[in-house]
């Protein structure tokens, strides 16, 4: 290990433990916002091979929006080791599967704020169609468009909506909760 290394590990080990709900969030959040620049970059470049690695980073941060949930409703795992031993399935990209491994409750209240978004009456299970109408696995996809022959078509308008709905949602879950023994009430939406 290099000197460098072992101040920056001295010093991640000074810094308090966050707890894996608040991992995920932060993490979702960041590549929320990684997509929102190549979104820009795109537009003001007018180049379209910034569409790529926008949806790619979308599509992540809703993967581990996903998995943020999956984490709030197994709140005794605090790390993703103790979440898989409780039989959470989070070593997988695809939207149903992790959509599917929600607690009942955890489905309505997401489908209940994309009802707000959206103006559109719509359950758990419509919220699930709505969540892979772009496709069940569209990291793996986006990531890998450039072995694809001919276009490839995307509704980022459905795709922001999904996104939005998951990251209020979870600010919901946030706002009502404290992970990490300190407060989530200043925390933001993806």
């Amino acid at each position: 290990m290099t000197p460098d290394q072992l101040r920056l590990e001295e010093l991640l080990a000074t810094l308090p433990k966050r707890s894996l709900q608040s991992t995920l969030f932060n993490i979702a959040h960041a590549y929320a916002w990684a997509a929102d620049g190549s979104w820009d970059m795109l537009g003001s470049k007018e180049d379209a091979d910034f569409a790529a690695p926008a949806i790619t980073c979308q599509s992540f941060a809703i993967e581990l929006l996903l998995k943020f949930f999956l984490a709030v409703d197994h709140p005794a795992a605090m790390t993703a080791h103790e979440l898989a031993s409780t039989g959470v399935k989070l070593m997988c990209h695809k939207y149903s599967d992790l959509f599917d491994q929600l607690l009942p409750a955890t489905k309505e209240k997401i489908a209940n704020v994309f009802t707000t978004l959206s103006g559109k009456q719509t359950d758990g299970a419509g919220f699930r169609t709505v969540l892979i109408a772009q496709g069940d696995n569209p990291f793996v996809y986006w990531r890998y468009v450039y072995e694809r022959n001919g276009y490839s078509h995307f509704d980022r308008q459905a795709f922001t909506l999904v996104t939005n709905a998951l990251g209020k949602a979870a600010e919901a879950v946030r706002k009502a909760n404290t992970f990490d023994g300190r407060s989530t009430v200043n925390a933001t939406a993806v």
